[in-house]
């Protein structure tokens, strides 16, 4: 069975590529183990990902005993950092070294926290192409939305390899306006976050996590009202990163607002959806917003038991519901991609054809319409009976893959 190359929706491929060879504790289950594995670090200031809180926490004296660090939770929604690490960042980036610890201000300036992790962790225009070569030749992912992207540098370096022709890039508002005129204009449109993640208890829920916590929302009604106002003026889309239903509900609050004023909103995306309910899912489509989610978050049913009701549980990426019942299409008003959790077709595939709950089951039609290129020019993904994937490309696609270096 052949399937076109992957089109993914919502990543953030420029800065897995530049922090590819961080430490990273995706796959360490004890706190024993990971402590050793960051003790190795001799970055000045070690950036460690993966991080999941569910396993394992560190205490503050153990913190200290380590080389200056700042360990990313795997949502990248909240962080820790010891004294050492903060003290350098006081020199750099006191802005964020006052606030890293504050979840609210996280969740508000991700983008900047991105640019500071590009800033103080080397990378060159030969390891942005060896990550996007190994994406597309090892995983079959030909084009990405860039989610987030970190600054105008980011731009050049992408636009000297070629690539800018298989990028749709996101910034941050503040990010945008930093940059030059043609830089504004290989932005397609704006990302805004309206809360955080489920991984640190910060997706904003109407209802409170199994341990009592409560996300927030990071706008109120009004300041969300301005912001999109201001995407509007300036002529771009808008994709709101909304997990929880209080954010999911305000997304769709503000922009109903928003159209009865002006008589229409921004082209809008809802950026995960993960917890939409049906009412929400109705009011969505009236409004001609595009869902974008993550069938790879399919699992998080399982991974957060500890955290989510039973009722949360069942409401999760409910693909069924919003296909069949609301008639959101996919490819058009629903589309798929992974957040770089991983990047790649074969979790994507799994996660997508066979998640732990019915409701989430995508067809390998309704796969291939959100997730796939139109059609198989570029090249396709040989999927096999026993479930191997092997990524040929077309002649194009090998030339347009064999990119000069810059100097």
């Amino acid at each position: 069975m052949q399937i076109p190359l992957l089109k993914d929706h919502h990543a953030h491929p420029f800065m897995a590529a530049v922090l590819r060879d961080c430490i990273n504790l995706k796959a360490v289950s004890t706190k024993t183990e990971a402590l050793s594995l960051i003790k190795m670090g001799e970055e000045e200031i070690n950036l460690i990902l993966g991080w999941h809180n569910g396993r394992y926490t560190f205490e503050e004296g153990e913190l200290e005993q380590l080389p200056p660090v700042v360990i990313c939770n795997q949502s990248f929604h909240s962080f820790l950092i010891n004294h050492a690490a903060r003290e350098m960042l006081w020199l750099s980036h006191p802005e964020i070294a006052r606030h890293l610890d504050d979840k609210l201000w996280v969740d508000k300036n991700l983008s900047k926290i991105l640019n500071m992790m590009a800033s103080i962790h080397a990378y060159t225009p030969y390891k942005i192409k060896q990550f996007f070569s190994d994406l597309l030749e090892q995983l079959g992912v030909w084009y990405f939305d860039e989610m987030l992207l970190p600054n105008e540098r980011a731009i050049d370096v992408l636009r000297e390899l070629g690539y800018l022709n298989r990028i749709r890039l996101w910034a941050d508002l503040e990010t945008f306006h930093d940059l030059t005129q043609v830089a504004q204009d290989a932005v397609y449109g704006i990302k805004v976050f309206l809360d955080g993640a489920i991984g640190s208890f910060t997706a904003a829920l109407s209802a409170p996590y199994l341990n009592g916590k409560a996300g927030r929302l990071v706008y109120s009604d009004s300041a969300l009202r301005l912001l999109i106002i201001q995407v509007m003026d300036i002529n771009k889309a808008v994709a709101l990163h909304a997990i929880g239903d209080l954010a999911i509900a305000q997304a769709i609050s503000v922009l109903s607002e928003i159209k009865r004023e002006h008589g229409m909103i921004p082209m809008t995306r809802i950026e995960h959806a993960q917890l939409i309910s049906l009412d929400q899912a109705v009011q969505a489509k009236k409004l001609g917003i595009i869902l974008s989610m993550q069938p790879n978050f399919s699992r998080e049913v399982v991974q957060y038991e500890d955290r989510l009701s039973e009722e949360y549980l069942k409401q999760h990426n409910p693909f069924r519901m919003l296909i069949d019942e609301i008639g959101f299409v996919p490819g058009e008003d629903l589309v798929f991609g992974s957040d770089g959790m991983p990047y790649g077709v074969q979790n994507a595939y799994k996660s997508a054809l066979f998640p732990p709950l019915p409701s989430q089951v995508l067809s390998l039609d309704e796969f291939v319409q959100g997730y796939c290129l139109p059609d198989k020019s570029e090249g396709y993904i040989d999927i096999g009976s026993d479930e191997r994937f092997e990524v040929v490309l077309s002649d194009n696609a090998i030339e347009a893959t064999d990119t000069k270096m810059p100097d």
